[in-house]
């Protein structure tokens, strides 16, 4: 019969685990908590945020490549648009990965304060020896064995605990804004870097143009002084202007290879091959044949592809071949379509910063919740069971309650916490009117710095046009004797530096683009 009874007691205690495991409240406060099923708390709620159920790996140490090299077969060169350097770049950059995981750690906390409505099990197995020894009494000793079992579980604390399954719920929406600004930093890093090794490219174009011109003309003023049509100083400065254009051409190949480390750095490149980068929408200066240029970064680029030209009267000019060189040739710009206006609204919509601050702010309302709350009782209920078995008798008591109570409450103390509550949610909703403000001047002055730069591409581009046009004549002018080789090198140094001047508008003009999209938090 003891044996029966005490099985029985021991099915009632897994049932009512059980059934108290389920027990709890909702992770979001309704203004009808009445409607509210107590057996809800540990179920998703639909604004909770959804993390991506991925399997657990072991992280270990990055293995780096071997230094990659430039002089790998044009044919054999991979090419990487835009968009697939971004996508690299948030599959392999460590910094993301670890907003990841705070997204994650948040996201535990919210599990982590739903358990307070968990049952809480306790178990306790006990042996006592007793020995009773005197003047008057028999001598005793007497031994007892025990084992005692419960459960207990808060059944309601008046809002508590909601309001830090709130905390935690909206820390975790916070932790994945976060995530989400982090990753527009990723992005637009590596655009800009992209656009930089575009330009990179572009001006070792120009620069490769510079020497062929002025290899050209060294070797037309020198068989012009061997006829006697020159003097000795125009070879002698032709010579150095020579030398100054191969000292451009070795630090445009500098910086080349250094924006595509920067490039590839920003990425978290891993590969042991070089890429290449194709044109975009509003950077589109590469030729069709710039693999060899690659090949070639390491080594000094030979000048090629010109050839004299003689007018009808056998004097020598160098306009043959500029032309289908001009870095302006078929370049298109794509204005931006949206308003100033249209572009602020879209910040204050996206910006993910922004709804950062507002879920910081909504944490610290909870907080102020939950510590006022702390004047509320607390409702619980405990069931428990012992078995105690001594050398002649033995017991066993089972006990179920319910209790209602306050825990330790310090008035002084919670006053002040209350203080500091208020405080901090003052400051939470002050960062976010300062977060709103900062993204509206923001916006705008990206906005008007790169409408500046639309505006000025086309006048640069009339620029590149005039001056080329302006050293066309001047070389006319120096073969048949008109002008000094002073006014044919100052024309031809303008040439150069009015197509360097709009290769780098249209870069700044992309940069300001791409921060204008940034800030607006567009991806």
């Amino acid at each position: 019969m003891d044996n029966f009874l005490n099985k029985k007691i021991v099915c009632v205690l897994m049932v009512f685990a059980l059934s108290a495991s389920s027990l709890g409240v909702s992770a979001i406060e309704n203004t009808q908590p009445a409607q509210k099923s107590k057996f809800s708390f540990f179920k998703k709620d639909k604004n909770e945020v959804k993390l991506k159920k991925t399997k657990r790996v072991k992280i270990t140490e990055v293995e780096l490549p071997q230094v990659a090299s430039f002089k790998t077969p044009p044919e054999e060169m991979q090419t990487k648009t835009l968009q697939e350097c971004v996508d690299y770049a948030i599959a392999h950059n460590p910094y993301l990965a670890v907003s990841e995981q705070r997204v994650k750690a948040a996201n535990a906390g919210i599990g982590e304060a739903r358990s307070n409505y968990a049952p809480r099990l306790t178990a306790r197995v006990n042996y006592m020896h007793n020995a009773n020894s005197g003047t008057r009494i028999a001598n005793t000793h007497e031994n007892s064995l025990g084992f005692s079992a419960g459960v207990s579980e808060m059944i309601w604390d008046f809002g508590r605990t909601t309001a830090r399954i709130n905390m935690a719920k909206y820390d975790t929406q916070s932790a994945q804004y976060d995530y989400d600004y982090e990753l527009l930093d990723i992005v637009y890093n590596v655009r800009i870097n992209y656009y930089r090794v575009l330009m990179a490219l572009a001006n070792l174009d120009i620069y490769e143009q510079n020497v062929r011109i002025n290899t050209l003309n060294y070797e037309r003023t020198k068989a012009m002084f061997d006829e006697g049509l020159k003097s000795k100083i125009d070879v002698v400065n032709a010579e150095v202007n020579l030398s100054d254009a191969k000292i451009q051409l070795v630090d445009g190949q500098n910086n080349l290879a250094n924006a595509f480390i920067t490039l590839q750095n920003s990425m978290y490149y891993t590969e042991p091959d070089i890429f290449i980068v194709q044109n975009t929408e509003n950077f589109g200066f590469l030729k069709a044949d710039y693999r060899k240029t690659m090949q070639n970064i390491e080594n000094n680029i030979k000048p090629s592809g010109f050839s004299f030209k003689k007018n009808e009267d056998g004097l020598i000019t160098l306009s043959s071949g500029i032309e289908h060189n001009d870095i302006i040739e078929g370049y298109e710009l794509s204005p931006f379509e949206l308003s100033r206006q249209e572009a602020v609204d879209k910040a204050l919509e996206l910006r993910p910063d922004l709804k950062s601050h507002r879920m910081l702010a909504k944490v610290q309302e909870e907080s102020l919740k939950a510590i006022k709350r702390q004047y509320a009782p607390e409702i619980t209920g405990e069931l428990s069971w012992g078995y105690t078995k001594n050398e002649s008798t033995y017991s066993s008591p089972f006990q179920v309650g319910a209790g209602v109570g306050l825990g330790s409450i310090n008035p002084y103390g919670i006053h002040y916490q209350i203080k500091e509550g208020e405080a901090y949610l003052d400051i939470a909703k002050h960062n976010v009117n300062i977060a709103k403000t900062d993204i509206y001047w923001e916006v705008q002055d990206n906005y008007i710095s790169m409408r500046q730069l639309e505006r000025k591409i086309p006048l640069m581009h009339q620029k590149v046009k005039a001056t080329l046009e302006n050293f066309e004549l001047a070389d006319g002018r120096y073969s048949v004797g008109l002008s000094n080789y002073v006014e044919l090198q100052d024309a031809l140094t303008n040439y150069n530096n009015t197509q360097l001047n709009f290769v780098e508008t249209v870069f700044a003009y992309n940069v300001a683009r791409e921060n204008l999209l940034k800030s607006m938090g567009v991806k």
